[in-house]
């Protein structure tokens, strides 16, 4: 099937609205078109993220197949540097 929409244009649009979605966190999420067909890349936290990027992608004019590789549960790290405020507090006790 082909598209009336430039590859780049579809996956400009996608990336852009899933940035607006104030539903999903779309940092990890890498979105690629190749005659489009929308590959989703990356992860997020739960599984219901998962789904939700997907129902959202599928509903976009332009998008003819979809590939759905998010994963989850993302992996969060955390370091006494990065500001975590319960090691700072953990900290502050033993002081």
């Amino acid at each position: 099937m082909e598209t009336c929409i430039a590859d780049e244009e579809l996956a400009k649009h996608i990336r852009n609205l899933l940035h607006r979605d104030i539903r999903i966190d779309d940092k990890d999420i890498h979105v690629t078109v190749r005659a489009g067909w929308v590959f989703l890349d990356g992860q997020v936290d739960f599984e219901s993220d998962r789904d939700l990027v997907q129902s959202c992608v599928e509903e976009i004019f332009g998008v003819c197949r979809l590939t759905n590789n998010l994963t989850f549960p993302r992996v969060h790290t955390h370091s006494s540097s990065d500001g975590n405020p319960y090691e700072d507090r953990a900290n502050i006790g033993a002081l």
